[in-house]
């Protein structure tokens, strides 16, 4: 088998970007004037969300800055999630593990259409930004900055017979909804990782063994149930942190062209 860290520096080698003839940082969501702004080199945060005129009762929460730099970072998160996948089904396969090597074949599936956004975690509440320079970072040419409409749902994912949309209930913990959605067969029984809407992510023991309590799913959160660790010496350790990690850079309101 091919070592991960050729694979990933062979398919890094691969990539290409494209690059926009024009210098620009883009509002969408929930604002008075989103758009277009034009960018210059030293352009910060507040320069763009001033003119913008975000909603002040905006789901800042679930607020997402897509930075054009992170890109090629998230590009090889994804790679070597999708490795990791495809060993797990690999070596399903040869134990006669059938369940186990389906779960991964959805999970690839899933995972190859998410898009690589460069989302960074940050401090986006305008009034914020604009009062306390630590929260005023540089932007750079091609950023995205997302203002979404506030949900009412809960997303559970990974491990589970079907992806499972549920309505958000306040201070409910995390597994309590999967009460409503079943895991898989090939499900870790002892943890569950909560990708809150701001892009934190929490990893939680649910096990008599290991029980903790993290901050409940706030509207717009998604449960990641992880995969089982695999035979032989586990050889994909970091899989469930890795995709949980890239799950949490997907926003919630979708790119537009």
């Amino acid at each position: 088998m091919i070592p991960r860290s050729s694979w990933l520096l062979c398919c890094s080698l691969l990539m290409t970007f494209a690059v926009n003839a024009d210098s620009l940082v883009t509002v969408q969501g929930d604002a008075a004037k989103p758009g277009r702004y034009s960018f210059q080199e030293g352009t910060r945060l507040h320069d763009v969300l001033l003119p913008a005129q975000v909603n002040p009762k905006a789901y800042l929460l679930g607020a997402a800055w897509l930075h054009t730099p992170l890109r090629h970072a998230q590009e090889r998160l994804k790679l070597g999630v999708l490795f990791d996948l495809a060993t797990v089904k690999s070596n399903a396969l040869q134990d006669e593990e059938t369940e186990l090597a389906a779960l991964a074949e959805r999970l690839i599936d899933k995972v190859q259409a998410m898009p690589v956004t460069g989302r960074r975690v940050a401090q986006l509440d305008p009034v914020r930004v604009e009062l306390n320079r630590g929260d005023n970072p540089y932007l750079s040419n091609g950023d995205v900055l997302l203002y979404p409409p506030r949900p009412n749902t809960v997303k559970v994912v990974g491990a589970v017979t079907g992806e499972c949309e549920l309505a958000y209930q306040p201070l409910q913990p995390a597994i309590n909804y999967l009460k409503n959605c079943p895991r898989d067969p090939g499900a870790d029984k002892d943890l569950l990782f909560v990708i809150q809407p701001d892009g934190h992510v929490f990893q939680e023991g649910i096990a008599l063994w290991n029980e903790t309590k993290t901050v409940p799913p706030a509207p717009g959160a998604r449960i990641y149930v992880p995969v089982q660790s695999t035979a032989k010496g586990d050889p994909t350790p970091d899989l469930n942190t890795e995709l949980a990690a890239f799950i949490a850079t997907q926003p919630l309101l979708e790119v537009k062209p």
